[in-house]
């Protein structure tokens, strides 16, 4: 079950739960934020990602009922206080629980009011971090490399949103975007060399998922699993999970 009420203490395991953009997380910096946590705590520290990254907090949670955990707290951790992470946070552990009826780990979420104390910092190394000059080039806003599109004839939009994340569109996008390098490094002959691979936010039909959209022809997929990825990047889609507009 989930408490809102947690008080902190006596959890087998403390997970800081992020979310990244769509153009991609700073995995450094989300790693090194944990890691001081880490050396600041003697606590079981993990880390999970609400969409987009892995792992999910559904895997968080099944790995917390693997290890045989009685009792976790998830920790919502956002700058400013992002509502949608929290409410959303809760619904996957309301989904987890419920497709995962045997799993006996008591579950709850505490919001730490990290914004007075961020704000304070922030404050005080305004007239304390030294200051440097600004010495990019502008070169990067005129850079052919950035005004061409890529080649390919086969558009794949995979989601990555809250809950296509929990229903598998981490390894079904990590497998669909190895494939479309292979058959890239293959040459241009090869099946699937001319499929660009687009990891999405939420696409919106999302008890569908996971889902995947191929343009040209503009066809939706749902249900997907890992096994549909060769399907979809060099075939006329997966037989049977096409849907209906």
């Amino acid at each position: 079950m989930t408490d809102d009420s947690g008080d902190g203490t006596g959890d087998d395991r403390v997970v800081i739960v992020l979310r990244p953009t769509v153009s991609g997380l700073d995995r450094r910096s989300a790693d090194a934020l944990v890691d001081r946590i880490r050396e600041s705590s003697d606590r079981d520290i993990g880390v999970a990602y609400l969409d987009i990254e892995t792992p999910t907090i559904h895997e968080e949670l099944d790995r917390a009922a693997r290890d045989g955990l009685a009792s976790i707290t998830l920790l919502p951790v956002a700058v400013p206080r992002d509502k949608y992470l929290t409410t959303w946070t809760q619904r996957a552990v309301a989904n987890w629980r419920e497709t995962r009826p045997d799993a006996d780990v008591h579950v709850r979420i505490a919001e730490p009011d990290i914004l007075d104390a961020l704000a304070d910092h922030l404050a005080s190394a305004i007239g304390t971090t030294p200051r440097s000059d600004i010495r990019a080039s502008p070169a990067s806003y005129r850079s052919p490399a950035w005004s061409v599109i890529e080649q390919h004839d086969r558009h794949v939009l995979v989601c990555k949103g809250p809950r296509c994340m929990a229903y598998g569109a981490g390894p079904l996008h990590r497998e669909l975007t190895a494939l479309s390098k292979a058959a890239r490094a293959a040459g241009p002959d090869a099946p699937g060399s001319g499929t660009k691979v687009t990891g999405t936010g939420c696409l919106s039909p999302c008890n569908l998922g996971p889902l995947a959209i191929v343009n040209p022809e503009s066809t939706w997929y749902g249900h997907l699993a890992v096994d549909d990825a060769a399907a979809l990047i060099d075939g006329p889609g997966p037989a049977g999970r096409r849907l209906e507009r």
